[in-house]
């Protein structure tokens, strides 16, 4: 049967009928296993990395590059055209799919790697081809999450909860509408409980050890588990989901490039290779080679899985639900460089990261925005590619290694046939930012659970402050009362509540109160400030690989130092143990209080340390021999009568190893210096 055009679209002939020609090629492709089938896609050589080639693998049931994808594809194709062979193509897909699902842990919740992605698979053939066993079977692959909501195996939107939230909630009219509602919530308790909850917005610690922070972006990074907290909030009108989003979107404000309308891609790609391919041993001898390792340099990609376009989907959708213009103006700063970025005769076609993922950006724009000239440009760049490449001889760049042709959804041809049906049909939807219909919330109705959480953010950074504030009649309440009513959307209610501390002190006009207050403040401004100044974890990890063994370091001979992800604080009350013990008594008395701030691992640590410690750690602020350290603890301990040098230094050495094993000392040869 020919397919039939959208009378409102005079291009939609012209897309129906490359969708078509590609549904055909792909149906064909099929490898039949009695009543199911699958497909030959292409994934790159495990056995070989390093030659960033790729070779034929037979797919598994998923969305991403398996069978769910294609079936996607092939059943809106026959539902939009009648063509037995792509239903029929489709219903095997599902049947490989769904007995794939089977064998998938409970905590294979993914959209994109998952079974959620599966069932909403089986779904919509329920739906478009009446095949209503798939409804039952999209049931039965969804029962396993029940209970195992907190059992991710992946969070983001590929593998985990951020693509399988949005997914529940669009099902949730057509199947057990309580029931996925339920699941989504409980998913999105494990977000919020998983968020890493920086001073300056939230992420996700999805590539812990090969990124430099934890990651922007739709696929893996905070934007997409912004979109999931929206959604939530879009389904429940509860404040604290809404509050989830904005930190999401918060933590990708701060390194957002005005020079290139982008947020950079935060993966140390050298290095993620290294570990992706298990060659550890070979990462060392590279870093403790003469030339050493690459350190992180900020790039800025342009595609659906990381960068503008991605990111611009999520802003996108919160200028719709929200109607903030700090979102509008984000959007457009990421439709101009998706605008930009799909000119570039080097990009592939795929859904993923090419050009069709991109052209999804400008399509959702042009409804969001109003702006047709968007779309036009959307279809202009579909229908070149069209001309170039759907014709014999030639096939589609996808999104594989090396670009070869390739029948997946996200990286292959099924992609493409399916943005060029979206791009005909507006009743396709959307497979890189899934959303739900339906009426949206009062906004005025969350404020108060939003408030809520802000305070609660407030409390983790400052509570300590604010609490002694109080306590000495400076009113700390109604700081974390303006930081969690704090209307500026571009910052955290943290950075907030900081900006609301520092303007109490000031208010003080200097003198022995202000001292008072700054010494109550010291140790959480201070934990704030080492979180923002750590802005590469990477440093951190590929250290620790080369680092040598205690009984390695030549102790009489190397120079030591503070580490740079340490803060040694230094406050002259002991304010824990009064607001512990006597709050509302007469001020605690003066009492030296040493603090050690440690970031690692992406946490910012405290340990409370002895006199002592504090005097050999302050010796090590530079870089210092041994005995240079041990001079200047002689010179800080000194009173009537020094003590015995090599006692002093005994002891000295004991505690530098001790700081050395905890990480917060660094050591290099003498005259090396150690690195900042």
């Amino acid at each position: 049967m020919a397919p039939m055009p959208n009378p409102e679209n005079p291009r939609s002939g012209a897309l129906l009928d490359a969708a078509a020609r590609i549904g055909a090629r792909v149906a064909s492709q099929a490898l039949w296993e009695g009543d199911a089938c699958t497909w030959q896609v292409m994934s790159p050589d495990r056995d070989n990395q390093a030659a960033r080639v790729a070779v034929p693998a037979r797919a598994g049931g998923t969305v991403y590059e398996g069978t769910a994808g294609i079936a996607l594809f092939l059943a809106q194709l026959a539902a939009a055209t009648g063509d037995r062979e792509a239903a029929r193509a489709a219903a095997g897909a599902l049947r490989f799919s769904l007995a794939e699902a089977d064998g998938l842990p409970p905590g294979s919740n993914g959209f994109h790697s998952g079974r959620v992605g599966i069932a909403y698979a089986a779904l919509r053939a329920a739906k478009l081809l009446g095949m209503e066993e798939m409804r039952d079977a999209a049931r039965r692959t969804l029962a396993p999450l029940e209970g195992a909501e907190a059992q991710d195996r992946g969070l983001d939107v590929i593998a985990g909860a951020a693509g399988a939230i949005p997914a529940l909630l669009a099902m949730a009219d057509e199947l057990d509408g309580a029931w996925m509602l339920e699941r989504a919530q409980r998913m999105g308790d494990n977000l919020l409980a998983t968020a890493v909850r920086e001073p300056d917005g939230w992420s996700w610690a999805t590539m812990p050890q090969s990124s430099a922070r934890n990651l922007n972006g739709l696929a893996h990074g905070a934007a997409g588990f912004g979109h999931a907290l929206l959604e939530l909030y879009d389904a429940t009108g509860e404040g604290h989901w809404l509050h989830g989003a904005e930190q999401a979107f918060v933590y990708e404000r701060r390194t957002f490039s005005a020079e290139h309308d982008n947020w950079p891609d935060l993966r140390h790609s050298d290095l993620s290779e290294y570990l992706h391919a298990g060659r550890i041993d070979e990462l060392r001898r590279r870093i403790a080679s003469p030339e050493g390792f690459p350190a992180y340099e900020p790039r800025h990609m342009s595609a659906w899985c990381h960068g503008a376009p991605g990111i611009g989907l999520t802003r996108l959708r919160a200028w719709e639900l929200l109607g903030e213009p700090l979102y509008r103006d984000e959007a457009e700063a990421a439709l101009r460089a998706t605008l930009a970025s799909i000119v570039d005769d080097r990009m592939n076609y795929s859904l993923c990261h090419g050009r069709a993922g991109n052209c999804e950006t400008l399509l959702y724009g042009a409804r969001v925005l109003g702006d047709d000239t968007l779309r036009t440009t959307a279809e202009d760049c579909m229908l070149t590619g069209v001309e170039r490449w759907e014709r014999p001889g030639v096939s589609w760049p996808c999104g594989t290694l090396g670009g070869v042709s390739d029948p997946g959804l996200l990286l292959g041809e099924s992609g493409i046939g399916w943005f060029l049906l979206r791009l005909a049909l507006p009743e396709v939807p959307s497979v890189l930012l899934v959303t739900r219909d339906g009426a949206h919330p009062d906004r005025a109705a969350a404020e108060p659970g939003r408030r809520e959480a802000r305070g609660a953010d407030v409390d983790g950074y400052l509570g300590r402050t604010l609490r002694t504030f109080t306590a000495v009649g400076a009113d700390g309440a109604a700081v974390r009362a303006a930081a969690a009513a704090d209307g500026n959307r571009e910052r955290s209610p943290v950075a907030a509540a900081v900006d609301g501390v520092k303007a109490r002190i000031s208010a003080e006009g200097g003198g022995d109160r202000a001292a008072l207050l700054e010494d109550a403040a010291r140790l959480d401004l201070a934990r704030v400030e080492l979180w923002r100044a750590v802005e590469d974890n990477t440093a951190e990890f590929i250290a620790s690989l080369v680092r040598a063994e205690e009984d390695e370091v030549a102790w009489d001979e190397a120079a030591f130092a503070l580490s740079p992800r340490a803060r040694l604080v230094h406050s002259l009350r002991d304010w824990d143990g009064w607001l512990e013990d006597a709050a509302g008594e007469p001020l605690p008395p003066e009492d030296d209080v040493f603090v050690l701030l440690q970031s690692i691992g992406g946490k910012v640590v405290e340990r409370r340390l002895t006199p002592f410690a504090a005097v050999v750690l302050e010796a090590t602020r530079g870089s210092a021999l041994l005995d240079d350290v041990v001079d200047r603890v002689a010179e800080a301990v000194s009173g009537d009568r020094a003590p015995d040098r090599d006692w002093l230094r005994g002891r000295v050495l004991e505690q530098l190893r001790q700081a050395y094993r905890a990480g917060f000392v660094e050591s290099e040869p003498a005259g090396a210096g150690v690195p900042g």
